[in-house]
């Protein structure tokens, strides 16, 4: 004796979607992370200027980094964000410690590219540069990230980031 296993003839109704269920309020980390994008562009030409009045794109970036110390060392003396395992540092991946070195060149080439590009263009190209470099380690996995696909969508998104810098860099 078979068994014939035959598709279901049980019609499901599915509801349509509703407003509410098609606008829902952003997350709290989709804010942030507009947020931090949008303090780039005002911390781009915070340094510019700093740069200018003291006639060196290194000093400025020294500068912003003395400050953040600052601030970052104040927020861990006070406890709030938890207590760091100090003995667990060691454990850390080698190339861990390498993220304040692409911070430097970050903040000093971004006060440099501000002044001669302009706020727009350096920020859409360096939007540019951060998605195509997120779409790589997303896809393979590097850096200890949880791989993501490169989907057709984020191909159709990366286009779409090129054709815009084109446009910028349009007179």
């Amino acid at each position: 004796m078979s068994i014939i296993h035959l598709p279901s003839t049980k019609t499901t109704v599915s509801k349509s979607p509703t407003v509410s269920t098609l606008i829902r309020p952003p997350s709290p980390s989709l804010l942030i992370a507009f947020f931090n994008g949008a303090v780039l562009p005002i911390q781009a030409a915070i340094n510019a200027q700093l740069a200018r009045s003291i006639g060196s794109f290194p000093l400025a970036g020294d500068i912003s980094y003395f400050v953040g110390t600052i601030v970052l060392v104040s927020l861990l003396l006070t406890g709030k964000f938890g207590r760091p395992n100090w003995s667990a540092l060691p454990k850390a991946p080698w190339w861990a410690f390498f993220g304040g070195l692409v911070g430097a060149w970050y903040i000093t080439s971004s006060a440099y590219l501000t002044t001669n590009l302009g706020t727009t263009l350096t920020i859409a190209l360096i939007v540019s540069g951060q998605s195509f470099m997120g779409m790589l380690v997303d896809h393979f996995g590097w850096l200890s990230v949880q791989p993501r696909r490169l989907t057709p969508n984020r191909r159709i998104a990366g286009a779409l980031l090129l054709l815009a810098v084109f446009f910028l860099t349009l007179k």
